[in-house]
């Protein structure tokens, strides 16, 4: 049974309680990575950050703030799939500045890519990249399995480089990039793992009346721009100035201020984007197969 027919054949019971025990199990490992990452240590090998032990790789060891060597990296995706990795590290980047820090932003995504996405966390940049070849294991035989690539920065320098490992997927990986496209799933790494790209799906009404004014554009998760335009009379600037002083005092959007205080044949319209200050997707060269 493949695994659209696996999906096809489950009772909507069987749905809802394997969604729950999904759910339950998720909002566990969360709780235990916060409490963990709080104190500075891992929940997965219980050491802290800055620590590293050769005969136990862990995701951890890709903070870098122990003596990881590119030449180590294997030694984690030899033991840890895609999903986690990848779960584990936008966690971190969560925790450090929810949603601004992961741009995984699929209209900056290229059409022949499967994944295409960076996330940022203190100094460093982990950017995942995989093109429907790659996924297909098209090439020689070094990469002749459905794969991707990898590429970590620090301070804005190289330290791997995409063309550097063919990591492969895993059989879990591959069973879960496969259940996503049944119209019954829906598959995410949950808000402790959310980027940019659910940032911008979330309705435009709650973003202008939910969210609050960052204190400087490098923390900002969207950019509001708003325009106003009078039929008749033109707007007083002292009124401007009122909303201006009331979305600072109550920390309100200068929209969500706006609308409920201009007058009648006023119109607004305001632009919401992702804030400048969101990491690049890094782009990859791809190679052509042999």
């Amino acid at each position: 049974m493949n695994v659209q027919s696996f999906f096809d054949n489950l009772t909507e019971e069987q749905r809802a309680e394997a969604n729950a025990r999904d759910r339950a199990e998720h909002e566990s490992q969360v709780a235990e990575f916060t409490e963990a990452y709080d104190r500075g240590h891992c929940y997965l090998c219980g050491e802290a950050f800055d620590q590293m032990r050769s005969a136990e790789p862990c995701t951890h060891w890709l903070l870098r703030r122990a003596k990881f060597k590119k030449k180590d990296f294997p030694k984690i995706f030899e033991r840890y799939d895609y999903h986690n990795i990848a779960a584990f590290l936008r966690w971190c980047a969560n925790r450090e500045h929810p949603l601004r820090n992961i741009n995984d932003l699929e209209v900056e995504k290229e059409s022949r890519k499967v994944l295409s996405y960076t996330i940022r966390w203190k100094n460093v940049e982990w950017s995942f990249d995989c093109s429907k070849n790659d996924f297909e294991g098209h090439g020689g035989h070094h990469s002749s399995f459905p794969h991707y690539h990898f590429q970590m920065r620090i301070d804005g320098r190289p330290f791997i480089n995409f063309n550097e490992f063919h990591v492969p997927f895993s059989k879990r990986d591959l069973f879960m990039f496969e259940a996503k496209k049944h119209p019954n799933v829906r598959h995410s790494f949950g808000a402790a793992g959310a980027g940019m790209q659910e940032a911008v799906d979330v309705d435009a009404d709650w973003i202008l009346e939910e969210t609050s004014r960052a204190e400087s554009e490098e923390t900002a998760v969207y950019d509001l721009s708003t325009v106003i335009m009078a039929d008749k009379a033109p707007i007083s600037g002292d009124l401007i100035m009122d909303i201006i002083e009331e979305a600072q005092r109550t920390n309100k959007t200068f929209a969500s201020v706006a609308r409920g205080r201009l007058p009648d044949g006023v119109k607004m319209q305001t632009v919401i984007s992702p804030a400048e200050s969101i990491p690049d997707i890094t782009p990859r060269t791809e190679h052509k197969p042999r």
